[in-house]
């Protein structure tokens, strides 16, 4: 019974019924207007049979007329079939030969197949109207489904009667939005891997020509031991320059691609800056900073992935040191009900208002020529992927503050 939900079944079965009570109704009429004739026919034939004898004896009109509407006895009814048969009167008698029935049946024929073809024709006409209708949705479907794969989203089916159509008409509209989502994220993603492979060629070009330089030097040319070997040393940093390079692009690229099944579980904040910490204290002797974490009283627990989160620290925290030579670097954490703070502070030498808007674009180097510029970059994608976010503050010649923002319950 749930196919007639729809509207085409619904109104086809209604003009069906309506179409079989018509017919019905003209059969009735009909019959009846067959069979008063019969019995028109069968008054005349009694009434011609009994004038006839009448006429000629009139004695016997009332015994003639009790006669007649009598039913008669089986002996009587044998006798009469015999005469009758005697003179070509029987079963077998074709019924062209009967005089008065014959018009009637023909009549009754002629309105019955007079009917049954007005009800045929009908029949045709509603099956041909409907599956009309059918085959135009149908069409239209097939127009939209063309248009999508042309990539025009705009053509759209309307529907607006409860029905199978509808539900197919709706799932279209949703098919549709997937697929210009899905190709629109294809094209980023296209763009991406373009813009990437861009990059990376741009960014292993310096690094790769010095390598040329430096082999030709050292295969060509007689050099001092001394400076044979300060090559080699070049050579060795370029080369370690190019697989940090290597590793955070790739890096960089999955974590922008949602390539990568986060560990998100509840980790010690205060453990994950103190490990980043160390990491760094080395780089932080050689630039004479002093490094800084004031943690709170209590530990602080949050849901995150300690190794990523951890990349992004000390990226940010390099970064502050880079940039404040013979200064400070302090880190601290603010914490309430639904947010955690990690807030990295420095004393440096501050960002200016021109680059401070593009210090996250990959490979933005500001005013420093020998940064690679994929670090920030990095963090703030790292940070992001976590559904949190990441905020910046910085004065020229008095310092820069990051801060980093989780927003509690978001990784539950």
């Amino acid at each position: 019974m749930k196919n007639f939900i729809n509207p085409e079944l619904k109104k086809s079965a209604l003009v069906l019924i309506g179409i079989e009570i018509l017919l019905l109704a003209f059969i009735n009429i009909g019959l009846s207007f067959s069979f008063n004739n019969v019995k028109n026919n069968y008054i005349e034939s009694k009434s011609s049979l009994i004038g006839v004898i009448a006429n000629s004896h009139p004695e016997l009109s009332e015994e003639l007329l009790k006669l007649t509407f009598k039913n008669p006895t089986k002996e009587e009814l044998d006798l009469g079939k015999s005469i009758l048969k005697e003179y070509g009167y029987s079963e077998n008698l074709e019924i062209d030969f009967v005089e008065g029935l014959n018009k009637s049946f023909y009549k009754t024929r002629k309105l019955v197949s007079i009917l049954v073809i007005i009800f045929s024709l009908s029949l045709l006409i509603l099956n041909y109207i409907e599956w009309r209708k059918i085959f135009d949705k149908i069409r239209n479907l097939t127009k939209v489904s063309n248009s999508i794969l042309e990539e025009d989203y705009k053509v759209e089916i309307y529907e607006h009667v409860e029905g199978d159509f509808a539900k197919l008409a709706h799932k279209s509209k949703e098919m549709r939005k997937t697929i210009k989502t899905q190709i629109g994220d294809l094209n980023k993603e296209k763009e991406f891997l373009v813009n990437l492979l861009s990059d990376i060629s741009h960014q292993l070009n310096t690094p790769l020509a010095s390598l040329v330089v430096f082999n030709d030097i050292l295969s060509k040319r007689n050099i001092t031991e001394e400076n044979r070997e300060k090559f080699l040393v070049n050579s060795r940093t370029q080369l370690n320059r190019m697989e940090w390079l290597i590793k955070s692009l790739l890096k960089l690229a999955k974590v922008d691609a949602r390539a990568i099944t986060f560990n998100i579980k509840e980790n010690n904040l205060n453990s994950t800056i103190e490990e980043s910490l160390n990491i760094l204290e080395n780089m932080a002797i050689r630039n004479m900073v002093k490094l800084e974490f004031i943690p709170l009283n209590i530990d602080i627990e949050a849901r995150y992935d300690n190794e990523w989160i951890s990349e992004a620290l000390i990226n940010i925290i390099k970064n502050a040191i880079e940039h404040s030579s013979g200064g400070q670097v302090l880190i601290e954490i603010e914490d309430n009900p639904i947010t955690t703070k990690i807030i990295i502070r420095d004393n440096g030498v501050g960002i200016s208002e021109k680059d401070l808007p593009n210090i996250f674009k990959r490979f933005y180097k500001g005013g420093k020529k020998d940064s690679v510029g994929i670090g920030l970059a990095l963090s703030k994608s790292i940070i992001e992927a976590h559904g949190a976010f990441i905020d910046v503050n910085s004065q020229m010649n008095e310092g820069t503050e990051f801060c980093i923002v989780l927003v509690k319950g978001l990784n539950g």
